[in-house]
């Protein structure tokens, strides 16, 4: 049945498009006086209020301190699109490595008017003069010990490759894209119109330079939470491929970065996976609780594994959970040294993904949730025991026997009777996180037809649009939580000698 007053209402209001950073303090914004009283649960406390009054940054605050030193953020993800104007000098190439394609790294370089498809790649030791020793007694065995000193030493001496091809990153990079926006997205200002974007600080902290706002108008002057540091796009897959994840972390820590970001989880086989609650396990034999009885039965089952071959199972006498458990020591030993943020994951659990499910006390691991514009947990967010921080991102709907959440401007809404589950009702929020967007076609926002589909998208100078989407989630979340570490760490730079950052847990602090 049909409730005609849950009918959806005209549209969302308008709202500031870096309201994320007034939320979050970086920009001191001025909205008007508050509401006499809070709202309802299921009221909204939102006004349309898209152009406030800006006051400060704490860009501005850490600039009046010190010289600027930029941090480095390594971003552990699927890369980041090196076309964008808006993450063009934020983005350090000749830093950023490619594990999916080889091994020992890789990295695409300028295709030039002389470049041909018999041209040889050439060699690069991405590796070379790894050294873990400053990481000291990683808590690993004996045996485990070795397994992770030939390791490195295989890496140390080890040579990827360079390439003069096409970047994949220009194709498959939009999630990497997003988040490396929401972290050091800078206004892509000019010194002249039609040419690429400047550095930043020569337009706002007086290195003389005359630079504007770009006139392509599908261009917007866009900030990230800290827009004069810097990316290490470390690209990884979803391959359950260890080594690779191993090698980024490596990377990461041999390439002295201020920050770790890790917007997603890691596919471990064994600390991935999410223990059923403890609530479902009672009372088993009981009729109202069959079905809960019924699933563990299942699982209890699949957990015995089947007589077929598994192709890539380890082979007789191996131990197949010896690299995850050393790659496991290794994210907490370099969290100690380096901040490490981690999303907490989009499942609604109360238990963290993996690896932000490390996140204690003694180490730099940051575990971060997201919350909505009203303050209240996103309808998807992930919490409970050791996550860390919470962070400003979209929402998501929610209808369990704790709470219902409905996007009432949903033309599904009017589908149902709502009102009969006699349930608690909370605000769904509308606002989303603006950000960067890989160009063209495989961008989460493809832009307009038929323009986006020019290839490659650094030759198409916005006509199709597509440089931007709505983003969320605790990926959004944790990659904003990586740009405060990054303004922390260029705090400490600017303020100290040696211009050393931040340990891991001090950071996290």
């Amino acid at each position: 049945m049909t409730d005609q007053s849950q009918m959806p209402e005209p549209a969302p209001i308008n709202y500031y498009y870096l309201w994320h950073l007034t939320a979050l303090g970086v920009v001191d914004a001025e909205y008007g006086s508050a509401p006499p009283a809070p709202p309802a649960l299921d009221g909204s406390a939102a006004r349309a209020l898209p152009d406030p009054l800006i006051t400060g940054t704490v860009w501005d605050a850490i600039a009046s301190a010190g010289p600027l030193r930029p941090a480095r953020v390594a971003l552990i993800d699927v890369g980041v699109s090196p076309d964008h104007p808006n993450l063009a000098t934020r983005l350090d190439r000749e830093a950023s490595i490619d594990l999916t394609t080889h091994r020992y790294g890789a990295r695409a370089l300028e295709i030039l008017d002389t470049t041909t498809s018999f041209d040889r790649e050439e060699r690069h030791a991405f590796f070379a003069g790894l050294d873990i020793a400053p990481l000291g007694n990683i808590g690993l065995s004996n045996d485990d010990r070795d397994y992770l000193s030939d390791l490195v030493a295989e890496y140390a001496t080890s040579e990827g490759v360079l390439r003069r091809l096409y970047n994949p990153e220009s194709l498959f990079a939009s999630h990497g894209t997003c988040c490396a926006g929401l972290i050091v997205g800078e206004p892509a200002v000019v010194a002249e119109e039609g040419t690429a974007s400047a550095p930043p600080e020569g337009a706002f902290y007086g290195n003389g330079d005359e630079l504007r706002t770009s006139g392509n108008r599908n261009v917007i002057p866009y900030f990230g939470v800290d827009p004069f540091s810097r990316i290490i796009s470390i690209r990884t897959s979803f391959e359950d491929d260890v080594r690779q994840f191993i090698a980024a972390f490596l990377y990461a820590y041999h390439q002295k970065a201020d920050v770790i970001v890790l917007p997603r989880g890691l596919p471990d086989p064994k600390r991935s996976v999410v223990d059923p609650k403890n609530e479902l396990k009672a009372d088993l034999e009981l009729w109202k609780n069959q079905d809960a009885a019924n699933l563990f039965t299942r699982i209890a089952f699949a957990d015995q594994g089947g007589p077929e071959l598994e192709p890539k199972a380890a082979q007789k006498g191996s131990n197949p959970d010896r690299p995850w458990h050393i790659l496991k020591q290794l994210i907490v030993a370099i969290s100690r040294h380096v901040p490490i943020v981690c999303a907490a994951g989009n499942s609604g659990e109360s238990q963290l993904i993996y690896p932000a499910s490390l996140a204690d006390d003694d180490n730099g691991i940051i575990a971060v949730g997201a919350v909505t514009v009203e303050g209240f947990r996103s309808g998807y967010s992930n919490y409970g025991e050791g996550l860390t921080v919470v962070s400003p991102s979209d929402d998501g709907e929610v209808l369990n026997r704790h709470q219902l959440r409905l996007d009432r401007l949903s033309p599904f809404a009017a589908q149902h009777d709502y009102g009969a589950f006699r349930m608690q009702e909370y605000c769904y929020s509308h606002f989303s996180l603006l950000t960067t967007d890989l160009p063209g076609i495989f961008g989460y926002d493809r832009g307009s037809d038929p323009w986006s589909a020019v290839v490659p998208f650094g030759t198409n100078p916005g006509i199709g649009g597509g440089y931007y989407t709505t983003f969320g989630g605790t990926s959004g979340a944790s990659a904003q939580v990586g740009g405060l570490c990054a303004l922390v760490q260029r705090g400490q730079k600017g303020r100290r000698k040696p211009a050393d950052g931040l340990s891991g847990p001090k950071g996290k602090s």
